[in-house]
């Protein structure tokens, strides 16, 4: 089984794979059952290494109770770079847009009512409050960012590429879907040099809470009244 270190130069054997991405993947940690280990595939500059050095060491109770936050770092070797970063592991969760999806809700959600679709909404604000309380911002909100339990509590993921502030410098986020990007900043090229605010993210939070309430609607769907109106 591959070994890699902490950042204190703990090995760590890593087990199983449990997802991949295009960035990365993740991997069951026999030694830490309540954590799981994301690996980069490619070497990640100085500037990603440093955020997820701030992001580790910035971790609290709060935000691992809603957010699947860096913990630690990981090394190939004592006191090298870092190559990826521990976090806890989402169990029984599945995102959210199971849940507003009529269909998906029955089979997935088969006892899901009203209230439990509150209770989700209240809990997917929360977490989002959390976040900005401490200066961050999820930047690329979307459906699938967001984890929901059957417990009605949810997990934010990805938090990577979240825009972080690391007491006073800005990591930025990158990415975005245009579904959940604000209609005053649908029109730039890149994310790449632009800095959100927790107002950017507040639209995508009143998309998922109005897609999670109302069956997976758009608040802008509808039907044109005149031909030459765009569909978009």
């Amino acid at each position: 089984m591959p070994r890699f270190f902490t950042s204190d130069g703990t090995p760590l054997t890593l087990g199983r794979e449990l997802g991949s991405g295009g960035e990365g993947s993740v991997y069951h940690l026999p030694s830490h059952p309540r954590q799981v280990a994301k690996l980069y595939h490619q070497p990640l500059d100085p500037g990603k290494q440093a955020k997820l050095q701030f992001m580790a060491a910035a971790a609290d109770d709060k935000l691992l109770q809603y957010v699947a936050w860096p913990q630690d770092t990981l090394h190939a070797r004592p006191g090298g770079d870092v190559v990826g970063f521990l976090m806890p592991e989402v169990e029984r969760k599945l995102p959210v847009h199971h849940l507003y999806n009529p269909g998906s809700r029955l089979k997935n959600h088969p006892k899901a009512a009203w209230d439990f679709l509150l209770f989700v909404a209240r809990n997917i604000a929360a977490s989002f409050e959390v976040l900005h309380s401490r200066g961050h911002v999820i930047g690329d909100v979307n459906e699938n960012s967001v984890m929901a339990g059957e417990d009605s509590t949810v997990t934010l993921i990805d938090s990577d590429s979240f825009q972080v502030d690391a007491a006073g410098y800005t990591y930025l986020c990158k990415v975005g879907v245009p579904n959940f990007t604000p209609p005053e900043i649908q029109t730039l090229s890149s994310f790449d040099q632009f800095r959100r605010t927790a107002n950017h993210d507040n639209f995508g939070l009143a998309l998922l809470i109005f897609h999670l309430l109302m069956g997976g609607r758009h608040p802008f769907s509808g039907v044109p009244l005149r031909a030459e109106a765009e569909p978009s």
